[in-house]
């Protein structure tokens, strides 16, 4: 339903003989903090915790928020906003594997891969220069700006930072659900980096 899965990495599996690629997340249980409503707070919302651990782990920020607003005695590391679809139950106060099947849509949403920072060529896909004829900055970026108005317009492609950005990808497609191992299999490649957290919701 809601909730932080950890990437495990990207694997393959034969469904009707057909290799399909996928990425394997771990979603362990998850505790509903704190539901948010249009009459109290202006806006319809939820918040989730996951990964429990020893408190030296987590946010004094988030060992507060946890005892304002929710009677779990659970130590949390994550505590993320989520804006539910549907009516969740009253008497729903955890996520866990069980709420996934095959072919359920989630989306995910991560932070990319942080590559430095990169020319246009890299960073953009830019064609570059001419490789002859004297030319000894085939990937530079070219002319930036026109005779008129004689300065370089906000926005214009250019070199830079490239990656770690907060990226979402919609209505991915579950594959396989391992309940046994936690582990959720997801078509084709997902945001971020092996280990890393992603914010997961499903998608009715």
């Amino acid at each position: 339903m809601f909730g932080f899965a950890k990437k495990i990495g990207m694997t393959r599996l034969f469904i009707d003989g057909v290799s399909v690629p996928v990425t394997a997340l771990e979603f362990k249980e998850q505790y509903l903090l704190q539901q948010k409503t249009e009459k109290k707070d202006g806006y319809q919302a939820i918040h989730v915790g996951s990964v429990k651990r020893g408190k030296s782990n987590i946010k004094k920020a988030s060992i507060g928020h946890v005892k304002k607003h929710s009677d779990l005695d659970y130590d949390v590391r994550f505590v993320g906003e989520f804006k539910p679809n549907n009516d969740l139950a009253e008497d729903k106060k955890t996520f866990d594997i069980n709420d996934f099947a095959d072919n359920d849509l989630i989306d995910v949403t991560g932070t990319s891969i942080g590559k430095g920072t990169t020319g246009v060529v890299k960073r953009y896909g830019f064609k570059g220069q001419p490789a002859s004829h004297g030319h000894d900055h085939e990937r530079a970026v070219g002319s930036i700006g026109s005779g008129w108005p004689q300065r370089v317009l906000p926005g214009k492609k250019m070199a830079g930072r490239s990656g770690n950005a907060k990226l979402t990808q919609k209505k991915v497609k579950v594959i396989a659900v391992d309940i046994e191992n936690n582990l959720i299999f997801v078509k084709g490649s997902i945001v971020g980096a092996n280990k890393g957290y992603l914010k997961v919701a499903k998608v009715n």
